[in-house]
């Protein structure tokens, strides 16, 4: 009880004029907003690999097996080996390079050839007629198309007679269908798999085939431990790849920038910790004389310095909780203001979020407490040259 009356007599001793609440206030404020900067960037980071990922899977399987052989068939006996892992959901699939064309506009497109096993992995996309395609929203955008409007493919793989010739196919739009993600919206387009199959002539046969796990495995951590299962199994024969495969170096490059760029705002915490430095300055310049009368009268230079570091422990805390008010303010704007949205021409996604988990939390909240006790500890240690004799002379002479 001794110990809480002195820290309440120490607190009213340097916040009871305005300036010094003012000075205790915007250091709170600065110290809050640099941690906060720090974690929204974090956050950011992650928030743009998770909502990367989630647009990216689209309840479209979360393992892609393509065949290092090329083109092969469903009856494939490799593929019998997926009943070890309890795999029974997968949809087989051909994935070929195109031109589509309309009004007179074109434009270079990837094209998925799917059947009814899709459905086994997909509720959002039915499998089209032989005659219909689906295609992205910023294709359609791109070249002015709406449903059941007429496009052209044209496959470079076609075969007629003894020379080798585009084969054309001419197809209607049956579905705008929204990928979140800007390359697949653009560049994607979904048709009949026999369609593909006949116009590329290949037969019965295909080049990919999709996985379904199961619900309590759909978690990334569960994919990328089934990959690597998948992996040494089908290390011969097939490439396993998770859903976000493409974008795996992307990825990668992603979480080194997350580090590298949280590194380099570290220093605005370090910036702002020296506020709180300048406020032990200002308090002891300004209050010397009523500090060096607590010395004389018995308050020991250990126990004041004890003062400072729970007061600035204090300072710490409540700047802390600041910023993750901060943190709060950020993503509501990132998420629902106008201002905030990407262009998808540029960007591969129109909104990200920030997704800041409690490991980043705490690793933010142990350096900044770490850095500001260490900072603390060695403006004290410089301040207290003075002896107590010297002090007071200095003072009331």
């Amino acid at each position: 009880m001794k110990f809480f009356n002195l820290l309440k007599d120490f607190n009213l001793l340097f916040f009871r004029d305005r300036s010094s609440k003012i000075f205790a206030i915007a250091t709170i404020l600065g110290l809050g907003f640099s941690i906060s900067i720090v974690l929204s960037t974090l956050g950011l980071m992650d928030g743009f690999s998770k909502k990367l990922k989630e647009s990216l899977n689209e309840g479209h399987g979360e393992i892609v097996l393509t065949s290092r052989r090329g083109f092969f068939s469903r009856e494939d006996r490799d593929l019998k080996k997926l009943e070890n892992f309890g795999i029974d959901k997968f949809a087989f699939m051909v994935r070929t390079q195109s031109f589509l064309t309309s009004n007179q506009k074109g434009k270079a497109v990837f094209v998925v050839g799917i059947d009814q096993s899709f459905s086994a992995i997909s509720e959002n996309l039915k499998e089209p007629k032989a005659d219909e395609v689906i295609i992205g929203f910023e294709l359609a955008k791109n070249l002015d198309l709406k449903i059941g409007d007429p496009v052209s493919l044209t496959f470079a793989a076609g075969r007629s007679g003894e020379n080798y010739l585009p084969s054309i196919g001419s197809f209607k739009v049956s579905q705008i269908y929204n990928f979140n993600i800007h390359q697949f919206d653009e560049r994607y387009v979904y048709a009949n798999l026999s369609a593909i199959q006949q116009k590329i002539q290949v037969g019965e046969y295909v080049n990919l085939v999709k996985l379904k796990l199961e619900s309590d495995k759909q978690n990334v951590e569960a994919i990328d431990e089934m990959v690597r299962k998948l992996r040494s199994i089908f290390f011969l024969e097939f490439e396993v790849q998770p859903y976000w495969g493409d974008f795996a170096t992307f990825l990668r490059a992603v979480d080194y920038e997350k580090y590298l760029i949280s590194l380099v705002l570290y220093i605005v915490i370090v910036i702002a910790a020296f506020n709180c430095l300048a406020f032990i300055v200002y308090s002891k310049e300004k209050k010397a004389q009523e500090i060096f009368l607590l010395y004389a009268i018995g308050l020991s230079p250990r126990k004041f310095r004890n003062l400072w570091y729970i007061q600035n422990s204090f300072i710490w805390f409540l700047s802390f909780i600041v910023s993750l008010i901060f943190v709060q303010f950020f993503s509501y704007a990132i998420a629902n203001w106008e201002i905030f949205k990407l262009p998808s021409d540029v960007y591969i996604l129109g909104r990200i979020e920030v997704n800041l988990t409690i490991k980043y939390i705490l690793i933010t909240a142990i350096s900044s407490y770490a850095l500001l006790f260490f900072l603390t500890f060695l403006i004290l240690k410089r301040l207290d040259g003075k002896s107590l004799g010297q002090g007071l002379r200095e003072e009331f002479s």
